[in-house]
């Protein structure tokens, strides 16, 4: 892992090739949101640089190969949810796994993890909506 660059986007070195990947599945606080540090520093602290599995699955609109993280056998998407630095993307979270990951987030919301500490945070799609206009 050679570059976080928010805590659902990361560049990994393949051979001589960087490569900008999307966690499959999740999205985190964006940028200027609140919690957006917390969320990077957090997935900074599990994978950055350190070697992971890339799980390809395919590539976004912009490009970016969306994929699924694991280090030492560890789902890095899901510890994303668990610890409340994301939330499930619905909109795109369509495998298995995205029910686990659903019921992992409502417990991390019943137990005020992460960004859920807030009283009522704001989803990234939803921040997006009423920032871009």
């Amino acid at each position: 892992m050679t570059r976080i660059i928010d805590g659902d986007s990361v560049v990994v070195k393949r051979g001589e090739k960087y490569i900008e990947i999307r966690l499959y599945g999740i999205d985190s606080p964006e940028w200027k949101q609140h919690s957006s540090g917390m969320s990077r520093e957090f997935i900074k602290n599990l994978i950055y640089k350190k070697k992971v599995r890339v799980i390809s699955l395919y590539h976004d609109s912009y490009g970016r190969l969306v994929a699924l993280i694991e280090h030492d056998g560890q789902d890095i998407n899901g510890d994303m949810i668990k610890a409340g630095m994301a939330w499930v993307y619905p909109k795109y979270c369509r495998k298995t796994v995205c029910r686990e990951w659903s019921e992992n987030q409502v417990k991390a919301k019943n137990e005020g993890r992460g960004l859920w500490s807030e009283d009522d945070p704001l989803s990234p799609w939803q921040w997006k909506r009423m920032h871009h206009r």
